[in-house]
């Protein structure tokens, strides 16, 4: 878990100083993004997000989570899938409200990805609880 937070500790302060470039100084095309936003945020998923989730992926307390979601009997999945379902629901809802009615600044893009981070972090906790809660029924 200490894995989990230091990586997210280290993205989140990587990010803030792309946005501070951005913002602050010519250092990036700065009229460019605002132009062609569509693609820029093609470029933050690729860029940002994707290794993220590939490093989160890398460290022991994933490996474990999923290794619990393999061995979960296939009547313990469903409810598990409308549990996952309804958190990127509400993940995803946030994120398009922010995006909606919200000037998209730092503060809205660091806000979605901590929805993002929140929502995975939450999607892997649930394999843990749903093998425990298996166990404790099978006990």
């Amino acid at each position: 878990m200490k894995q989990l937070v230091a990586i997210v500790a280290y993205y989140m302060f990587g990010y803030l100083i792309f946005w501070t470039f951005l913002h602050e100084t010519d250092f990036f095309p700065k009229v460019w993004v605002q132009d062609n936003f569509s693609i820029a945020i093609y470029l933050w998923v690729f860029f940002f997000i994707v290794p993220l989730f590939l490093i989160a992926l890398g460290t022991e307390y994933i490996k474990r989570r999923i290794a619990d979601f393999k061995s979960l009997g296939q009547g313990s999945r469903w409810p598990l899938y409308i549990l996952l379902f309804g958190v990127w629901d509400l993940m995803i809802g946030f994120a398009y409200l922010l995006f909606s009615y919200f000037e998209i600044t730092h503060v809205t893009m660091i806000i979605a990805n901590g929805l993002f981070i929140t929502g995975t972090y939450l999607t892997f906790l649930s394999f843990g609880i749903a093998k425990k809660l298996q166990l404790s029924k099978n006990n």
